[in-house]
């Protein structure tokens, strides 16, 4: 749960603006977002496979960076 406390000096828009910042910090929207649909348990493993595969040439380019100087 974000919670924002708005003093009498915060406007409203920089109240906004950190409620958005909170929001995003906690995980909250990609937590909806995840939620907005079903996803099948096959789609969830390829996802997280993709993932994983992305991570790994991330991970084995910088490799090739570092040894290359």
């Amino acid at each position: 749960m974000v919670d924002i406390k708005v003093d009498n000096y915060n406007s409203f828009s920089q109240a906004l603006k950190r409620f958005k910042i909170e929001c995003q910090q906690s995980g909250l929207n990609s937590e909806l977002k995840r939620h907005q649909e079903y996803e099948k348990p096959t789609e969830r493993k390829r996802k997280k496979r993709l993932k994983a595969i992305r991570r790994q040439r991330r991970k084995m380019r910088k490799i090739a960076r570092i040894s290359s100087f």
